[in-house]
């Protein structure tokens, strides 16, 4: 049976807003990605995820949305999306939408009209109303910086309505049938129009009922199922990601065969920043046996960082021990919590330490899963503290040294948002152009890892199985096939590990180093390795002696 296209497939969100701009207002647009695909394929990229390109107020970088089937004029129009779409698929590079399924912009045609109908119409319930705000009063507040309640009055309606986000995204009401059938038009409307997957934002909170969460009630899967039917309608391969900010047991039942093809592992990511903040091995492999035994396969998307902060949650998440680890062993994320998180960009997370920058990365690409890379972190991108919300993460891509960073002509205070002049982040220095040319950049390592990645589809479709490892820093598994073995050893800690692992189930055969192509010597039962800090390697066991893989391009 043949896979899927996004079985292992490597993921980069960007921001359209905040990618290339074509026609020198400040703003990029999708003329400018599509300019940039080129970019992209050299660098190895599989699927391109971009945030919301639908009509909207952009008060909540365009997941506030006023028209689910039109296109930001800023951005571009209808053309402009099917030419990118076009020249993505020429490259082999595949375009997931962002779904905002949960709630609208309180500008959307929909909600002003529910604010001036009656009580009990259908007009009016196409959003969650009550009058008492102390219905669902055990769902937590999500946006508890901006917000204290789940409810906002309307003196319009004269009743309150139901926002988990921000009080000007009024949550739909998937209750009604009206909503649903809606919804479902819009998903038919863009596989018409070509796109190979969807990001389903927010997928918990379809529904709500009283005493709990309001998080992935029955309801909600029943729904989901629904949408699988349709992209199933469509006759081709269309990827249906969730995003559920949940524990990977609360996460894992959208992952059933009918529903969801793959979501984000977002307590695996919590536990990647613990094991970097405590350089210990033992929370990180729990959480992976716990993703791998739930959910078997390909299935999890692995993101470090993207467009929010990096969510750790009350305690749901990831227990307040680890929630404190990362506070403690990240010293640059003092100051910069928002909501339930940090609000940083990956480099200055870890200080603008490229090694355990590369680490986590190495470890990205090798454990199984759809790699997620948020777009300017394959250059050590930084941030803009002090910006609106999350805004010091959402900054223009740096491109080249010259103005702007190369992402727009514009007069500066046409930017979207200005561009990283940070000391060690400033765009002059960290950008595309500069790192193409340098062979240690860390752009360049990225491009060799991927390429790599392509060649070893054991990393990609593989089995992974947890080796045990004596060093309390030292992370080591399998990626294997019927053809072909390769060992990861990886190093979580500040300090060099030296330790022995047992590969006797391999016993003679050759072992060789993956990025370079050294040999080591053959597999014994006590196989020395020694990892520098933040270290770690890929190997190849039983290859066959006299062929040369070395990836040195």
């Amino acid at each position: 049976m043949k896979d899927s296209w996004w079985e292992g497939a490597v993921i980069y969100q960007l921001i359209p807003r905040s990618f290339s701009d074509s026609n020198c207002d400040g703003i990029g647009d999708l003329e400018g990605l599509e300019q940039k695909l080129s970019y992209l394929s050299w660098l190895g990229i599989e699927a391109i995820w971009l945030t919301p390109i639908y009509p909207s107020p952009l008060k909540d970088v365009g997941y506030d949305i006023t028209d689910f089937e039109g296109i930001h004029p800023e951005l571009g129009d209808l053309d402009s999306f099917h030419k990118l779409i076009d020249s993505a698929h020429k490259k082999n590079i595949k375009v997931i939408l962002d779904l905002v399924l949960n709630h609208t912009s309180y500008l959307h045609p929909w909600f002003q009209r529910a604010r001036w109908a009656a009580k009990g119409s259908n007009e009016r319930d196409f959003y969650v109303w009550t009058d008492d705000i102390e219905t669902y009063k055990e769902a937590p507040v999500l946006f508890c910086n901006f917000e204290n309640s789940n409810w906002e009055w309307d003196p319009v309606a004269e009743q309150y309505y139901f926002h988990r986000f921000l009080r000007h995204q009024p949550d739909l009401n998937y209750s009604n049938q009206f909503v649903q059938k809606e919804m479902l038009r819009v998903v038919d409307v863009w596989l018409e129009r070509g796109v190979d997957g969807f990001r389903l934002d927010a997928v918990p909170f379809l529904f709500e009922a009283e005493g709990g969460r309001c998080e992935g009630l029955p309801e909600t899967h029943e729904f989901l199922k629904k949408v699988r039917e349709r992209v199933e309608i469509a006759g081709r391969d269309v990827l249906l990601l969730g995003e559920a900010i949940q524990p990977v047991i609360e996460a894992s039942p959208y992952l059933v065969k009918d529903e969801l093809h793959g979501a984000f592992n977002f307590e695996l990511t919590a536990h990647l920043f613990g094991a970097i903040a405590n350089g210990q091995a033992n929370n990180l492999q729990v959480c992976i046996e716990k993703s791998q035994n739930l959910v078997p396969g390909s299935r999890w998307a692995l993101p470090l960082r993207n467009h929010d902060e990096l969510w750790l949650g009350d305690g749901h998440l990831v227990s307040n021990e680890v929630i404190e680890i990362i506070r403690t062993g990240l010293p640059q994320s003092n100051g910069h919590w928002l909501n339930w998180g940090i609000n940083r960009r990956l480099a200055p997370l870890l200080n603008g330490d490229p090694r355990p920058n590369r680490l986590l990365h190495g470890l990205l690409y090798s454990l199984p899963g759809m790699p997620c890379i948020y777009y300017g972190d394959e250059l050590g991108m930084g941030d803009w503290p002090g910006l609106r919300d999350r805004d010091p993460n959402r900054t223009p891509m740096a491109w080249t040294p010259a103005k702007n960073g190369g992402f727009s002509e514009a007069p500066d205070p046409l930017l979207v948002l200005p561009p990283i002049t940070a000391p060690g982040y400033d765009y002059r220095v960290v950008n595309v152009e500069v790192q193409r040319q340098l062979p240690a950049s860390l752009l360049n390592w990225h491009r060799r890892m991927l390429t790599c990645r392509r060649h070893l589809p054991a990393l990609r479709h593989g089995e992974f199985e947890l080796l045990k490892s004596s060093h309390p820093s030292v992370i080591a598994y399998i990626r294997y096939s019927s053809s072909m073995i390769v060992l990861v050893v990886a190093n979580l800690s500040g300090a060099g590990a030296s330790l022995k692992i047992d590969l006797s189930r391999w016993e003679g055969m050759r072992t060789r180093e993956v990025m370079w192509g050294c040999d080591f010597p053959k597999a014994t039962k006590e196989w020395f390795v020694h990892l520098p800090s933040y270290g770690f390697s890929w190997w190849l066991i039983g290859e066959v002696e006299g062929s040369n893989f070395a990836m040195r391009t």
